[in-house]
């Protein structure tokens, strides 16, 4: 019986520890870093094209060397398309690795040599746990971060969409009870001008109308000061009061200023609790699937990976290539990549709950991988 014990416990170190699973590993690490490469050199390409005119006249004129502004900004910017599009590499990475290692015989070895399920996909599954937990560090926090700093530096269409100054137009918020319209300018802490605030709109009557200049944070995090304004009040025969600050309890977090018009899943990760915690928050759908993303987003490259892998071999007929079949393969496995994104949407739209939205695509990408193993058994 020892005997037996430690012969699985020595057939599963070989399994995954052993001198084939590490070169399986290799090779498809070597090819999923090569994809990113491409993939990245495009999105940079394209990126630049637009934006390096900006960075030019930056360092003109502020007399600082041109690549000391756009390395920082590749940088940050390769940190947000690596997290857009690892899930892709990693498939298509593990895609064309498998097909080379089949050409060169290597998995016909393997399985002719009686392999088990466990040592053929225990490579994959290792590289899919390594850039599982990279996407989630990206997702999580280097992502946000990379946003942020382009925020501040002023260059590209980060910069240029969240802004931290005055959003153009007036914007509506309603608190319970209570209507505030203005001005609102997306800084930390923001602040509100030239406000107008309804008290009373779920009754029949309005019991109270404010006029201020601005609308500032308090001390607690639903506690707003109204300044320099007027308030009229019909239960006071309309009577009109002057005052120069008055302080009252909102529904609104400075968060929900800050990040006005931001896609919640780049905001960072304090500001995207504050939100979840907010009573009655109007986009509670963007704010779950953001956090349940944060959650399950590692296990997108595992099951892509995998889908790769299981796919490639699918492909073949005994030793030969069957090229249109790897390439109406190669068009589903992208398939259930994009569905990953398409699940993201549902859920951030309310049609999905959070957890089915967020695992939806990694649960269909190992079904996929399960139903052609199982085809092939």
């Amino acid at each position: 019986m020892t005997a037996v014990r430690g012969d699985r416990v020595a057939g599963l170190r070989s399994a995954l520890f052993g001198i084939a699973t590490r070169r399986a590993v290799r090779d498809y690490m070597r090819m999923i870093a090569l994809v990113t490469f491409i993939l990245l050199m495009v999105a940079w390409t394209i990126d630049l094209a637009e934006h390096f005119p900006a960075l030019r006249r930056a360092s003109e004129n502020s007399e600082t060397s041109l690549l000391a502004l756009a390395l920082p900004y590749l940088g940050q910017r390769a940190v947000d398309i690596l997290a857009r599009m690892l899930p892709i590499a990693c498939f298509f990475g593990v895609f064309l690795a498998e097909i080379f290692r089949r050409a060169r015989l290597e998995t016909v070895i393997l399985a002719t040599s009686g392999a088990s399920v466990l040592r053929m996909s225990a490579a994959v599954l290792w590289v899919g746990l390594v850039t599982g937990v990279l996407l989630g560090g990206l997702e999580a926090r280097w992502r946000p971060a990379a946003v942020w700093a382009q925020v501040e530096t002023g260059f590209g269409d980060y910069a240029r969409r969240f802004r931290q100054d005055w959003v153009e137009g007036e914007r509506w918020f309603v608190s319970g009870d209570t209507a505030i319209r203005g001005e609102v300018r997306r800084t930390d802490p923001p602040e509100m001008r030239d406000v107008l605030l309804f008290t009373g709109i779920r009754s029949p009557r309005l019991t109270a109308i404010y006029s201020a200049g601005q609308l500032v944070p308090g001390d607690e995090p639903i506690r707003w000061v109204l300044l320099d304004g007027t308030a009229w009040q019909p239960k006071e025969g309309g009577q009109t009061l002057d005052f120069e600050d008055f302080a009252l309890t909102l529904e609104l977090i400075p968060e929900n200023l800050t990040y006005l018009g931001v896609p919640e899943f780049y905001l960072p990760q304090a500001a995207l609790r504050a939100l979840d915690a907010l009573p009655r928050y109007r986009n509670a759908a963007q704010v779950d699937v953001a956090l349940w993303r944060r959650i399950t987003v590692w296990l997108a490259p595992v099951s892509f990976a995998l889908l790769g892998m299981v796919l490639a071999q699918a492909g073949f007929t005994g030793r030969q290539m069957r090229i249109p079949r790897l390439i109406g393969l190669a068009a589903l496995g992208y398939s259930a990549v994009v569905s990953l994104k398409v699940f993201w949407a549902l859920g951030s739209l309310g049609v999905l709950s959070a957890p089915l939205a967020t695992l939806g695509a990694p649960a269909l990408a190992f079904g996929l991988a399960a139903l052609f193993l199982w085809r092939t058994a």
